[in-house]
């Protein structure tokens, strides 16, 4: 029996400075592919991933109130999807010892401004920075120590991080936390996220949100 193989063209290196070469199947017919590089690695280099990180240690509000929480603002005219892709948490100071984890909220129709009435009524902006190392700032917008909601964000999800602290604040031990998104939210224009925890606590953290900037699709509505 005769094996009719077809030929598949695919493009290497940057879109517009590619060479040609062939794609490469299995032998059960599945396309071939090996890793160029770590996981955002690609995005990366396109200027597509930014960082944004507190500007102090702060508390970590419980989730049913957010005030003053990270929160990462995606604003309706901005023409970008935010990808969350990493949660950083390292301890400031150690306060009493609690039991909580950590959650997701998001808030939608946040539209573009600030102020009373508006979804976000306060907001202080900390830019967040490419991690294409001295290129251009982010569309996204960061807070962390000064903002607040008309309209009370939504848990959407739990981390699966927990804060745990035994004996004492100058004998225990905390861990750092470390989340990958890996793509399981998506940031519209128009909407944002915000970091909160299960039950309240004392302790302040340093907070660190990789995300990545993409165009929005054209078939997006």
């Amino acid at each position: 029996m005769a094996i009719d193989f077809q030929q598949q063209n695919g493009l290497v290196g940057p879109l517009l400075k590619g060479g040609q070469s062939y794609f490469r199947s299995s032998d059960m017919g599945e396309c071939v592919t090996l890793p160029g590089g770590s996981d955002y690695q690609e995005l990366n280099r396109q200027g597509m991933v930014f960082t944004a990180r507190s500007g102090a240690a702060a508390a970590i509000p419980i989730n049913s109130t957010l005030t003053n929480s990270p929160t990462l603002w995606n604003a309706a005219s901005s023409g970008k999807m935010v990808i969350p892709l990493m949660l950083n948490i390292s301890p400031g100071a150690i306060g009493t010892p609690v039991l909580t984890g950590l959650t997701v909220s998001y808030l939608k129709n946040t539209g573009d401004g600030v102020g009373t009435g508006a979804p976000l009524a306060t907001f202080t902006n900390i830019a967040p920075v490419s991690n294409l190392v001295g290129r251009g700032a982010a569309n996204t917008r960061f807070a962390n120590a000064t903002v607040t909601f008309t309209t009370q964000p939504a848990v959407i999800m739990d981390l699966g991080l927990i804060h745990w602290l035994e004996g004492t604040a100058a004998t225990g031990l905390q861990l750092n936390w470390s989340f990958d998104f890996k793509g399981t939210i998506v940031m519209p224009p128009g909407t944002s996220i915000s970091i909160g925890a299960i039950a309240a606590t004392s302790s302040t953290f340093w907070t660190s949100i990789v995300f990545a900037e993409v165009p929005v699709p054209l078939y997006f509505n």
